[in-house]
């Protein structure tokens, strides 16, 4: 039907008010598919999302019953400025032709608009409705790769074996098998870790198959075993170098960066090493808060007025607290691989911005998300990322242009705000009114989004013809990611008008934006502070473990192979002992990890006088030492026992040892 004039001034009141209003939040109703699509490299994971809705479709007429364009929308009411400008921006300008400015050319990374006399065009035309109908759209997502890796026991044991984990970064699927062969002979865990015992030195070949319906590439490993002090040691070899790590930005940056990447660029070869147990005040608040941490039990709830947890409530937060900041870490590694972006940046950007809660803030603008993006942010992203405007782009209803830069002003505002519902985790309807499946999905936009920042970056250091250290060009990026592209451009002018190096000393001293200093400061010590997380892999005893996780290999007696004794050397060396403590109450002779001793001091005497105090913590003490004679006798010594205990000084450096202390004798008879 045709609306009445009477309506007019409404429906034109209501178009002029919402011009700059981002389109509704889509409500639909969701499903998913899984697809597992395999080419000549293994495969490409993916998931085809399905979104049911009902489209509205209205034309917009002149009062004289002319067609203007037709515009889809899938919400009830009339469309909104930006979706009519949207769909029909080109059909306006021709039916109402207005003088237009000079626009800047396409290179440019800023939007730009073609003026129209708005007011003048909405008070001659109106809505007619033509249609509503079911709509059902599939959407491909892209599913981050199986991580598989294998591991050698952290300390020496009594029979020999390796450890292989796999992790499913897709919440919704699980690993149900590992697989493989050592030395030809088959073995399989039908879970996500693997214990397989070694009968000599291996040859290991293993796989991880998914819920998901598909297997990693099989991966060739060699572990060797040696006996040493009685017991036996393990280490891997060599291993297929599967998980090779492109660093995008350092590819961008190839004619304008020179000299190596920072230590924290380097690629962990497992989402395990990028475990943190941080103390995050606000993310413990967090979880209190939203109930996700029980801490009714505490004074005021746990909480201060602020929101911070008090004593307590940090106290009962602290294992959720440390588990959350690592729960997403096999999705931060494997869109780091995905998209050649460092792992401890993405990382260390959540915990910086967020300290990984995924909530909506607003300072200036409204930020969204695991690191606060905004449009301005979303601008970044979607102009200098195709990949990811296609993305954004094939959930909303009108025809996208091949270049972001190339679209109106109104389609970029649409796709911006698509990609701001993508990564906005908050959700009054669900338990503690978070969405983690949006939180977790954001993870790989927000990579993009570094990414773009990272060519972002590139595009001013080589308009303004500069060359810089790879290290400066990470800091300038991290100040476009958070001051955007003025201030980096205007603050790099300024330090080439005064005719200085283009280095952050320079660069931050010459700021457009002098308060982004501390942040990027601030993050990049996050960043040379990491350490990888290259905690020892659990003591276990083939023998008794249950059958899950346990390899169906026969283990049989292992034969050892005499060690040639070592002519002593007189040349000094460096190294390190790690002492291994633990009383056998089970006297087993086998180290628990119930049995490891702590707040126990060993005291270490060296031969030529030099003598070490050290804590035993967690059942271990490391030991380092330097200019020390090789074969040279050191006295261990638990002082709260007085036991002893002599070894040398390897030829290797390096020693790992385990003191057993036996069980308390209890008298059968008291005196």
């Amino acid at each position: 039907m045709v609306c009445k004039m009477g309506w007019f001034l409404v429906i034109k009141r209501a178009l002029l008010g919402l011009l700059f209003i981002l389109l509704i939040v889509i409500s639909t109703i969701s499903k998913s598919a899984y697809v597992n699509a395999q080419d000549g490299n293994g495969g490409d994971r993916f998931k085809l999302e399905t979104k049911t809705f009902t489209q509205y479709t209205w034309k917009l007429v002149t009062h004289t019953g002319i067609t203007i364009c037709t515009v889809r929308i899938n919400h009830e009411g009339f469309p909104s400025g930006n979706e009519t400008l949207a769909s029909c921006n080109e059909a306006i300008n021709s039916f109402n032709p207005t003088p237009t400015a000079t626009t800047t050319p396409v290179t440019t990374p800023f939007p730009t608009a073609t003026p129209l006399d708005i007011n003048k065009f909405f008070l001659e035309t109106y809505w007619v409705f033509v249609s509503q109908e079911d709509i059902t759209q599939t959407i491909k997502i892209n599913v981050p790769d199986m991580i598989i890796n294998i591991y050698a026991p952290g300390l020496p044991v009594n029979a020999p074996y390796v450890i292989i984990k796999a992790i499913e970064p897709f919440s919704e699927f699980e690993i149900i098998r590992i697989a493989g062969t050592v030395n030809g002979n088959p073995f399989e865990c039908r879970s996500d870790q693997c214990i397989v015992p070694l009968l000599q030195d291996s040859r290991i070949v293993f796989w991880a198959e998914s819920s998901f319906g598909d297997q990693t590439k099989a991966i060739t490993a060699t572990a060797r075993s040696w006996i040493s002090n009685n017991y036996y040691n393990v280490r891997i070899s060599t291993i297929d170098q599967y998980n090779k790590f492109n660093d995008s930005c350092r590819e961008m940056w190839e004619n304008r960066a020179v000299g190596e990447s920072p230590q924290w660029v380097t690629f962990p070869q497992s989402p395990d090493l990028l475990a943190t147990d941080h103390d995050l005040y606000y993310l413990a608040g967090k979880l209190i808060l939203h109930k996700f941490v029980n801490a009714e039990n505490c004074p005021d709830g746990g909480l201060f007025a602020n929101g911070s947890p008090n004593a307590c409530g940090l106290q009962v937060a602290y294992d959720e607290m440390v588990a959350w900041q690592n729960r997403f870490d096999p999705t931060i590694w494997g869109s780091g691989k995905e998209y050649g972006v460092p792992p401890i940046f993405i990382k260390s950007l959540i915990e910086q911005e967020t300290q990984f809660w995924p909530e909506n803030a607003k300072y200036i603008y409204e930020e969204y998300g695991f690191t606060q993006i905004n449009e301005l942010g979303a601008d970044v992203a979607l102009r200098w990322n195709d990949d990811l405007k296609n993305q954004i782009c094939s959930s909303l209803l009108f025809d996208c242009d091949p270049s972001f830069a190339n679209m109106n002003s109104f389609e970029q505002a649409m796709l911006r705000g698509g990609l701001i519902r993508s990564i906005d985790a908050y959700c009054p309807s669900c338990e503690n009114m978070i969405d983690l499946n949006i939180a977790e999905q954001s993870i790989s936009i927000i990579t993009q989004t570094i990414q773009a920042n990272c060519r972002q970056t590139n595009y001013v250091i080589d308009n303004l013809k500069l060359v810089s250290s790879t290290t400066d060009m990470w800091k300038f990026t991290i100040l476009s990611y958070h001051a955007g592209y003025q201030c980096l451009e205007s603050s790099l002018k300024t330090v080439k008008e005064k005719g200085l190096e283009p280095n952050w000393n320079n660069v931050s001293a010459n700021l457009a934006c002098p308060n982004a200093r501390s942040y990027v400061d601030s993050l990049w010590d996050k960043l040379a502070s990491f350490e990888f997380n290259y905690a020892p892999q659990p003591t276990l005893n083939p023998l008794q473990l249950t059958p899950t996780g346990q390899s169906n290999l026969v283990e049989v007696p292992p034969t050892i192979t005499p060690i040639p004794s070592i002519t002593p050397k007189t040349y000094l060396t460096d190294g390190v002992f790690h002492i291994f403590l633990y009383v056998d109450y089970n006297n087993n002779f086998i180290m628990d990890q119930t049995e490891l001793t702590n707040q126990t001091t060993l005291l270490v005497e060296f031969a030529n006088g030099i003598t070490e105090s050290v804590p035993i913590t967690n059942g271990e003490a490391i030991i380092h030492y330097t200019d020390q004679f090789k074969n040279a006798t050191v006295k261990f010594t638990v002082q709260e026992i007085h036991q002893v205990t002599h070894l040398k000084i390897p030829e290797s450096g390096e020693l790992f040892y385990i003191i057993r202390i036996p069980p308390p004798q209890i008298p059968g008879k008291l005196p």
